[in-house]
C-alpha cells in the first residue's frame, strides 16, 4: 500500500519544522495572535481606566470660580484742584485703570484727569450729593456697582469684585468701613471708600434727594457720610457687612501698616474717632486686615506705586494663580456658611 505519510517522527523544533504537518508554525501563529490580541485589549482597558480616573478626579476637584467680571464697576474718584498733581494723577495711573469705567470729580479742571467739575460747592455733603446725582444722570448705564473713593485711597478692584459675587446690583445695599454715630445712626467712614449698588444709587437720587424729610440738603460740614447713612436708611437701604468670613476688615480706615496686628493708638485723634464709633467690637484695639482687603488709606502718595507693584506685578515662583484662587475660593465658600455675623 502506498504510504501517504512519512513514518519519521516529527519534533516541534526539529529539522522537519517546515513540514505541512509540523504543528509548530500554526501553534506559534495562534499563540502570537492571541498574545497580540491580549496586549491590544489590555492597552485599551488601561486607557479606559485612566480616562475614568481622570473624569472622577475632575468631578471631585474644586469647581472653577464664577466669572469675576460679571458685574461692571464704575469708579468715582473725588479730589480737589490743589491735589490734582500730588494725589489724583497717581490714582489714575495705578488702580483706577482696573475699574470698568472711572470718573474723576473735582472743583477745577485738569488736562490729564479730565474731571467733572463742580464749582461753588464748599460743603462736603452738598458736594457729595451733586456728584452722585451727576453720575446717575450721565453714567448710570455704565456700571452695576458704583465705587466712591477718595484721591488718597488704594483700592484692589478685583477683591471688590470677589466680595460682590454674593450680591446683586438690584439689592438695596451699600458697603464701606462701617461706623455708628452717637445717635445710633449707621454710616460709612469718609476716609475709606464706599460702594453702592445701582439700585441704591437710583433710589437715593430719585427718592431720597428730593425729599427734605428723608434727606436734608443743608450743609453738614464733616458729617457728610453720616447724613448719607441717614438718607439711605430712610429709603430702606441696608448698610452691608464688608468683613470676610474671618471677620477681618476689607475696607480699612487707615494705612495698611496699621492693620497688620499692631493696636491702634487712642491718643491719635483719627484712631480715637474710629474706635469710639466702630460698628464692630475692636478687641485689643486691633483691626485686622483681610487677605482680600479692598481699600486702604495712602498717606504718602509715592507708596501707592509700591502697593500697586506688590498687588499686580509680583509673581510667586511655582504657584499657579488659578490654583491659589480656587483654593481660597473654596476655603471662603465653606467657611462663610459656618459664621454668623
Amino acid at each position: 500500500m502506498r504510504r501517504f505519510f512519512s513514518t519519521r517522527r516529527f519534533f516541534l523544533c526539529g529539522k522537519n519544522k517546515i513540514s505541512i504537518l509540523n504543528p509548530c508554525i500554526s501553534c506559534s501563529a495562534i499563540i502570537c495572535s492571541s498574545l497580540y490580541r491580549l496586549l491590544v485589549l489590555g492597552t485599551f482597558c488601561l486607557l479606559v481606566m485612566l480616562l475614568l480616573e481622570r473624569d472622577a478626579a475632575k468631578r471631585t476637584e474644586t469647581p472653577p470660580p464664577p466669572p469675576v467680571a460679571s458685574s461692571r464697576i464704575f469708579c468715582i474718584i473725588s479730589t480737589y484742584g490743589y491735589r490734582h498733581g500730588s494725589t489724583a494723577v497717581h490714582v489714575k495711573r495705578t488702580w483706577a485703570k482696573h475699574c470698568d469705567q472711572f470718573l474723576v470729580v473735582s472743583d477745577d479742571s485738569h488736562e490729564e484727569l479730565e474731571p467733572a467739575v463742580f464749582l461753588n460747592l464748599t460743603d462736603k455733603w452738598q458736594r457729595l450729593r451733586a456728584q452722585l446725582e451727576y453720575v446717575y444722570k450721565y453714567h448710570f448705564d455704565e456700571g452695576d456697582w458704583f465705587l466712591y473713593a477718595n484721591d488718597d485711597n488704594f483700592v484692589v478692584i478685583e477683591n471688590l469684585r470677589h466680595m460682590l459675587l454674593s450680591h446683586k446690583p438690584e439689592e438695596l445695599i451699600y458697603f464701606g468701613c462701617k461706623l455708628r454715630s452717637l445717635t445710633n445712626q449707621v454710616y460709612m467712614y469718609d476716609r475709606s471708600s464706599m460702594v453702592f449698588s445701582s439700585a441704591t444709587l437710583r433710589n437715593f437720587v430719585l427718592q431720597a434727594m428730593p425729599n427734605e424729610t428723608l434727606c436734608s440738603s443743608k450743609a453738614m460740614e464733616n458729617a457728610a457720610t453720616e447724613e448719607l447713612g441717614r438718607c439711605l436708611s430712610n429709603i430702606d437701604v441696608q448698610a452691608g457687612d464688608s468683613r470676610d468670613y474671618l471677620r477681618d476688615h476689607r475696607f480699612l480706615p487707615f494705612e495698611i501698616k496699621n492693620h497688620m496686628g499692631s493696636p491702634l493708638n487712642e491718643s491719635l485723634e483719627m484712631h480715637k474717632y474710629f474706635l469710639d464709633r466702630s460698628y464692630y467690637h475692636v478687641p485689643n484695639l486691633i483691626v485686622h486686615a483681610s487677605v482680600r482687603f479692598i481699600s486702604s488709606l495712602v498717606e504718602y502718595m509715592p507708596n501707592i506705586y509700591t502697593h500697586y507693584y506688590m498687588t499686580y506685578k509680583v509673581k510667586q515662583f511655582g504657584v499657579s494663580k488659578e490654583r491659589t484662587w480656587q483654593e481660597n475660593y473654596k476655603d471662603e465658600s465653606i467657611s462663610e456658611s459656618l459664621y454668623e455675623y
